[in-house]
């Protein structure tokens, strides 16, 4: 395992970050809304579009049950710790919409339960 780019008490101050919260669910709900206009052919589909379902309108208790995942992610890891702050509130200020939704994407299929070896297929091509 690699070592983590930031101590895990960095790490968990910016999972439990109230600031970085409400962009966390309108996230969430923009990658919803993509996810909705995917091909049904895409690898993992159906359990994506459901998990989309959801999340629609990502409560607050979805969003921060999420959050820990998100801030947990490569992606989010490493644009915090690129931050080159420890501070959570200076952590989530620093971190851009775009890496936020990077991590979001890339994390759905796992929330989802789309297995990584179901997310590797090619998608269908559609007749």
């Amino acid at each position: 395992m690699p070592a983590l780019p930031l101590p895990l008490t960095a790490i968990c101050g910016l999972a439990c970050e109230p600031s970085l919260l409400p962009r966390v669910r309108v996230a969430i709900a923009i990658v919803a809304q993509e996810v909705f206009v995917e091909s049904p052919a895409t690898p993992g589909y159906p359990m994506r579009f459901n998990l989309a379902k959801t999340m629609l309108s990502p409560t607050e208790p979805h969003a921060t049950q999420m959050m820990v995942g998100i801030v947990a992610s490569p992606p989010m890891l490493a644009a915090a710790a690129a931050t080159g702050v420890t501070d959570p509130s200076g952590m989530a200020a620093a971190i851009s919409d775009d890496q936020l939704l990077t991590a979001i994407r890339q994390g759905w299929n796992a929330v989802a339960g789309v297995s990584p070896t179901e997310s590797a297929q090619p998608a269908v091509a559609e007749t």
